[in-house]
């Protein structure tokens, strides 16, 4: 193993399947979702769409993994910093979003154990969603066919677009569609709001994979992959980073001003994006390439759940209104 003993199945669990990072996914989705249910009550289905979702997140979490350790993308990935800094970093970091390292580097699952695993949640993940298809026909298949591709072809030979310099794109394209496609399977109408909502959570989960190259730039640099990191050195990356967000707080006070003034509750997150910015500013701060993954991580769940809980706000809020004007 890299580093630590994994002795109790719950935490060999959190390891191969990396739940909290399932999180993006499962709350992409729900955004789009979310918006759907403003307009029309379908909850069965838009609760197998979260439940599908939840699936496809389990199985590129794993895969990704899997064909990340037959390239050796990941091995290298902690050779570059010693024990010290990692006992650090466990203290500093909730352990949930500790990550120490691939699950099949280290040991905790085999090969062949996981190559069962992947095709287990693709058997489960396309079985669940026939009643979607069933619902929504044959765009289902066609959107499926969109996020499968995006999701497996990130790490997967022969594209592996996360190597080859797509991997930021990849993940745009992936997270706004799954945002997007979500509220299109229950409403199939466009709609310019779902359309900035969707744009955003393509944005900031984007950035969380720009981020967590920047820790991993020297093993990245070795292997001859081409990220942002990589493309325009981390100085740079974190250019980028600060300057998207402002992009993605631009895009929310469109929401607030053209359609829901609740969406103001996305600007909470700037106090994270404010961390961010002192600790790439700090640069005798030995740890300033790491420290702001998990910020990006909260900032990019934070921003998808702030504006579930805004139309879930304005929902209530309707209902109320509704039901005074009913009672007077």
């Amino acid at each position: 193993m890299q580093f630590g003993q994994v002795t109790t199945f719950g935490e060999k669990v959190r390891n191969v399947f990396r739940i909290s990072y399932t999180l993006p996914f499962v709350f992409a989705a729900l955004t789009g979702v979310a918006f759907a249910w403003t307009i029309k009550s379908e909850y069965l289905i838009g609760i197998l769409i979260l439940l599908d979702v939840f699936l496809l997140a389990l199985f590129v979490n794993i895969s990704n993994d899997y064909f990340d350790h037959r390239s050796g993308a990941d091995k290298n990935r902690w050779k570059y910093h010693d024990k010290k800094v990692k006992e650090d970093l466990k203290e500093t970091f909730n352990e949930k979003f500790f990550w120490e390292g691939n699950a099949f580097d280290r040991g905790i699952v085999t090969d062949r154990t996981g190559q069962i695993i992947i095709v287990a949640l693709a058997v489960c993940a396309a079985a669940l969603a026939i009643p979607i298809l069933l619902y929504g026909g044959w765009m289902v298949v066609a959107m499926g066919a969109v996020a499968f591709f995006l999701s497996y072809f990130y790490t997967a030979p022969p594209l592996n677009l996360g190597a080859r310099g797509l991997g930021e794109v990849d993940v745009f394209l992936s997270f706004t569609l799954i945002s997007m496609f979500s509220y299109l399977v229950l409403v199939p109408e466009f709609s310019w709001e779902m359309m900035f909502i969707a744009l955003t959570v393509g944005l900031v989960v984007m950035l969380m994979r720009v981020v967590d190259q920047m820790f991993g730039y020297e093993a990245h640099l070795e292997a001859k992959e081409k990220d942002f990191s990589v493309r325009f050195g981390r100085e740079g990356a974190a250019k980028i980073t600060l300057s998207l967000l402002c992009v993605i707080y631009a895009i929310d006070l469109m929401l607030v001003l053209f359609f829901n003034v609740l969406f103001v509750l996305a600007f909470l997150t700037i106090p994270l994006f404010m961390q961010m910015r002192g600790i790439f500013a700090n640069k005798d701060d030995e740890y300033r390439w790491i420290k702001p993954v998990v910020f990006m991580l909260k900032t990019a769940m934070g921003q998808e759940l702030l504006l579930v809980i805004a139309m879930a706000l304005s929902v209530l809020l309707s209902f109320h209104e509704g039901l005074v004007g009913l009672i007077l």
